[in-house]
């Protein structure tokens, strides 16, 4: 399914699912995938946006319009909604109609645009995006800026793996110890230990430790030595 996608719009799905979690939603939602977007591709929002103060706001407002309920695990499997399977339907025709090798995250923008009457497009348009602006300064590129997903790495990972190399696995680790121990203590001044097994990433970081999954970039498990592994 995602062999079309750039790196980092397979990271954007991943970070929507892992805001879903922590809004305790069941299932993945356009406003997630907003906020993955940003979490993801600041390039691509202050493009657009304009204003990092706008920018900020987008997650109060999110946390404001929806109901925070507890945790779900990131082991479980959250589905899309039926509006973020619209996105990703609409994502790949806007790359078609660009004539764009690859999905990346200026088609997602595009995506969560057409979807309306989402929350998340309510959002954008508050901010003053509109689709058929943004359609049209996308269309200047000339080339899929993005390029292709990197499917060079030669371990197990598939290449339509959501986390194909040991970067992205690192990358998203990386957000994960941020948002659970908080920026300082993920920054880590080693070198962190990437390897692939089994369909599997295992990243250790200092005392830090995560496994993600490649295939979907489910996180099997997390924690620091000593506390034991969480979900």
């Amino acid at each position: 399914m995602f062999e079309r996608y750039t790196e980092r719009a397979r990271r954007v799905i991943f970070f929507a699912r892992y805001e879903a979690s922590q809004f305790g939603s069941t299932t993945i939602e356009t406003e997630h995938f907003l906020l993955g977007l940003i979490r993801e591709d600041k390039n691509l929002t202050n493009r657009f946006l304009r204003s990092s103060p706008s920018i900020e706001s987008i997650r109060k407002e999110v946390e404001g319009r929806t109901t925070i309920r507890e945790k779900v695990s990131t082991s479980i499997d959250l589905p899309l909604s039926n509006e973020c399977k619209r996105i990703l339907a609409y994502a790949a025709e806007e790359a078609e109609q660009l004539n764009h090798r690859h999905i990346g995250t200026d088609h997602l923008l595009l995506g969560i645009l057409r979807e309306e009457k989402s929350l998340a497009a309510e959002i954008l348009q508050e901010r003053g995006l509109r689709l058929n602006t943004i359609r049209e300064e996308l269309s200047k590129s000339v080339v899929d800026r993005q390029g292709p997903a990197d499917t060079t790495h030669s371990g197990v990972p598939p290449k339509d793996a959501m986390v194909p190399d040991a970067a992205t696995a690192q990358r998203i680790a990386q957000a994960i110890w941020a948002a659970a121990y908080g920026a300082e203590a993920a920054a880590t001044p080693g070198s962190p230990q990437v390897t692939g097994n089994h369909g599997n990433w295992q990243i250790i970081d200092g005392p830090l430790f995560a496994v993600i999954r490649s295939l979907d970039g489910k996180v099997l498990a997390m924690g620091r030595n000593g506390e034991g592994a969480s979900v």
